[in-house]
């Protein structure tokens, strides 16, 4: 299936791969385990909700494993690009499919998917399944906190995108 991509798509793919890396980099708490608390999970919500899969992934997995090369963590790569590039395509792939309805509990599968994610690469990285567990509870505080987010900043974007796109045909 063939999609066309608008400048607009563009934009707004590198500007939430921007939001993403500067909300995971720059507003963060490290932790004792091995990694940090931030605020990216919100933007790559938020995102999700208006790009397309393919989009979503970029603007999530990739801002979010830049900023965990930048950010000291490059062993992180590869997993954090999986781990949010996956959970910004199902939030993408389930609020196309069925619409505003489901845009909650997409973001509570996409955290559950970040959480479990998070968990079972920590465990293979660090070898340990007690390391890795120790970690959810964080994670679970993260996605609450990118949820949130979303909720809010989502109703604001697209009214504000629509705004937009309504003065962009005239």
């Amino acid at each position: 299936m063939k999609q066309n991509i608008t400048i607009q798509d563009l934009v707004l793919t590198a500007l939430g791969m921007a939001l993403v890396f500067v909300a995971t980099m720059y507003i963060k708490v490290p932790n004792a385990l091995d990694g940090y608390f931030n605020l990216g999970d919100g933007f790559v919500l938020l995102f999700a909700s208006f790009l397309s899969p393919g989009l979503s992934f970029l603007a999530g997995g990739l801002g979010s494993a830049l900023a965990d090369v930048a950010g000291g963590y490059a062993y992180y790569f590869l997993p954090t690009l999986l781990i949010k590039g996956l959970e910004a395509v199902v939030v993408s792939c389930l609020i196309r499919r069925y619409g505003e309805k489901v845009r909650i509990p997409a973001y509570l599968l996409g955290a559950v998917i970040m959480v479990t994610g998070y968990f079972l690469a920590k465990w293979y990285l660090k070898g340990n399944m007690m390391v890795a567990a120790a970690g959810i509870p964080e994670n679970i505080l993260q996605s609450a906190a990118g949820v949130a987010i979303a909720v809010v900043a989502c109703p604001l974007i697209r009214r504000s995108l629509a705004r937009s796109r309504a003065h962009s045909t005239v």
